[in-house]
């Protein structure tokens, strides 16, 4: 069986980037959310800013060039 997968052509978000939807959601289909209040945490800081003092984000922490991005 020949599968084709989804060409991905923006970043993926930091690995240390966190939030209650991240969790919730995981597993469900695509366009498929069960919850997610849109309030995003740093795993490194524990606050909404990261240890460069910029917001955390879905969209600021997809940029590499942030000192403490994890990919």
């Amino acid at each position: 069986m020949s599968e084709i997968l989804p060409v991905i052509t923006e970043t993926a978000r930091c690995r240390k980037l966190l939030s209650k939807g991240l969790y919730i959601n995981h597993g469900l289909p695509p366009g498929k959310e069960a919850a997610g209040d849109g309030h995003f945490w740093c795993g490194k800081t524990q606050t909404m800013f990261g240890p460069d003092h910029q917001l955390c984000d879905n969209d600021h922490c997809r940029n590499a060039a942030r000192s403490c991005y994890e990919a």
